[in-house]
């Protein structure tokens, strides 16, 4: 059983299937053709060479088969071998029957689009239909003249070889079906598990976005305890400048962690969500409002990241140096050419002048910021307008 079918093994189900049809289609074509041997023994026409030659060659391809998983040499032999004895028999065999012949053609193009080569497939097409015309205008007159002659012999011989013909081409095509079947059955199935694993990545995402946000609250928290620890009014004004910063990383990743798309935050809620926070934690008994309205609806993280950190910084000036009893706060987002939007900060307040000891680094922050995100800003008083890249696109 070993040498009949030996241990082969395939890494997919591709070329186990292929290598299972050479070898299938080799050894009923060497059956065929060494039955047509017997049957024509001892015929003086040149179409028996062709026989004997078609029969060692598929005895040799179904050998091959049994002991190498090379299977594409097997359909170039086949494919280009049996294109040149199709060649031959049809041109110096006009005294032969050529039913057959060209459904030889069919079945060996069908081989090489198969297993072989598509660009083979494709040049046998063109040699073949090229053989069929110069058989049908130099040698068909001929050939009508000997089918005239023609014994039982011949037609059983006929009979045998077409009926294996129809029965290989089905085979051949019934294997397309298989393959598309399996196909998609593959297909299904690696959805499933992509969608599955997607699935589980989303959740692990989640956690960690979850868990970054835990520890900066963390973090958040412990500034605060030190921060209560201290007399300085200029130190205690630093750390709320830190955790603020900080909170504007930590407010991402919650949204993250609540986002069903994790690749993208709603603009509009995440900045509500983040002005409501800073100036609950930074302004020193004002009545602040703010109104905030935004042309695009979400923006990826290289983007939400630098324009959450320069909200942070707008917001937190406007609190120490324009307001008072009460204010407010306009932001506006609007779409521009190509990749750019439009940020316009506005407060109502009355703007003081900062402190000498003031180090400005909250504008060399802006500053910062606005060339990270490719774009520049100009100020009129207490009104700014950035021009900035949506770095996601």
């Amino acid at each position: 059983m070993k040498l009949i079918n030996p241990d082969i093994a395939f890494d997919n189900f591709y070329d186990k299937k292929k290598h299972s049809i050479a070898k299938n289609f080799a050894a009923i074509i060497s059956i065929v053709f060494l039955i047509l041997c017997f049957l024509f023994w001892g015929d003086k026409t040149e179409i028996y060479i062709y026989y004997i030659l078609a029969a060692i060659m598929m005895v040799f391809c179904f050998t091959f088969t049994l002991f190498s998983k090379n299977y594409k040499i097997v359909y170039y032999i086949i494919s280009i071998g049996g294109s040149l004895l199709i060649i031959g028999a049809s041109n110096f065999g006009s005294h032969a029957i050529h039913y057959a012949t060209f459904m030889w053609s069919l079945l060996v193009i069908l081989l090489a689009f198969f297993g072989a080569n598509v660009i083979l497939g494709k040049l046998l097409t063109l040699i073949h239909i090229v053989n069929i015309s110069i058989f049908v205008i130099f040698f068909l007159p001929e050939n009508i003249e000997y089918l005239q002659q023609v014994n039982l012999t011949y037609n059983v011989g006929n009979v045998i070889e077409l009926s294996s013909l129809i029965f290989l081409t089905a085979y051949i095509i019934n294997q397309f079906v298989v393959f598309s079947e399996r196909a998609n059955e593959i297909l299904k199935h690696a959805n499933s598990e992509l969608s599955q694993k997607n699935k589980e990545n989303i959740i692990l995402v989640k956690e960690i976005h979850h868990r970054v946000k835990n520890n900066l609250q963390i973090v958040i928290s412990l500034l605060r305890l030190q921060k209560t620890e201290l007399k300085s009014e200029e130190a205690k004004r630093h750390f709320n400048e830190a955790i603020n910063r900080i909170m504007v990383m930590s407010l991402i990743h919650k949204k993250l962690y609540q986002e069903a798309e994790m690749a993208h935050i709603d603009i509009k809620p995440y900045l509500t969500d983040l002005s409501k926070d800073i100036i609950h934690i930074s302004n020193m008994g004002a009545s602040i409002k703010f109104n905030i309205n935004s042309e695009i609806e979400r923006v990826g993280l290289k983007t939400i990241v630098p324009l959450g950190l320069l909200i942070n910084e707008l917001l937190s000036n406007s609190i120490k140096h324009a307001f008072q009893k009460e204010g407010l706060i306009n932001i506006s987002i609007l779409e521009g050419d190509d990749d750019n939007f439009k940020l316009v900060y506005a407060d109502n307040g009355n703007w003081v002048e900062p402190p000498k000891d003031y180090s400005g680094f909250g504008l060399g922050l802006i500053q910062t910021l606005t060339e990270q995100l490719e774009g520049s800003f100009t100020r009129n008083k207490s009104e700014y307008t950035f021009t900035i890249k949506n770095l996601d696109n």
